[in-house]
């Protein structure tokens, strides 16, 4: 089997403010609202932000329903990235775009890498990794 495209799809309540954390935190200013979802293409992955209903019509094809992190379901979105200064501006930055810091960001000393964890608006929890071996 050869897989051609990866999506991962989230609920949200608000595409305005998550449109906004997006832009703004990870430096995305092409996306945009269409269609009632927001598109964001990283490497090797796309992620499919979809207003609440839109999700619900979409994930009931699966026998699915909607639950938001903030009801603490465990998913962790974990990215990697250039540099410490790209993972403490992030951090820094996310609760003016309506998202959260979940402490402050240090070395893991099990895995090692540099690692803190910031929430978007909806509560979907990315882990933002500068890898070790590159420190």
């Amino acid at each position: 089997m050869k897989i051609r495209g990866t999506v991962v799809c989230f609920p949200v309540q608000n595409l305005d403010k998550t449109l906004t954390f997006y832009k703004n935190i990870f430096g995305l200013p092409d996306i945009q609202i269409e269609e009632g979802m927001i598109t964001v293409e990283l490497p090797n992955l796309s992620l499919f932000f979809m207003e609440k209903g839109a999700f619900e019509a979409y994930s009931k094809k699966a026998g699915r329903g909607v639950q938001f992190q903030k009801d603490n379901i465990g998913t962790i979105i974990s990215c990697a990235l250039m540099s410490k200064e790209d993972v403490d501006t992030a951090l820094e930055n996310a609760p003016n775009y309506g998202g959260a810091v979940s402490g402050k960001a240090m070395v893991d000393e099990t895995y090692g890498g540099y690692i803190g964890y910031i929430s978007d608006p909806d509560g979907h929890l990315w882990e933002l990794v500068y890898p070790s071996q590159q420190n």
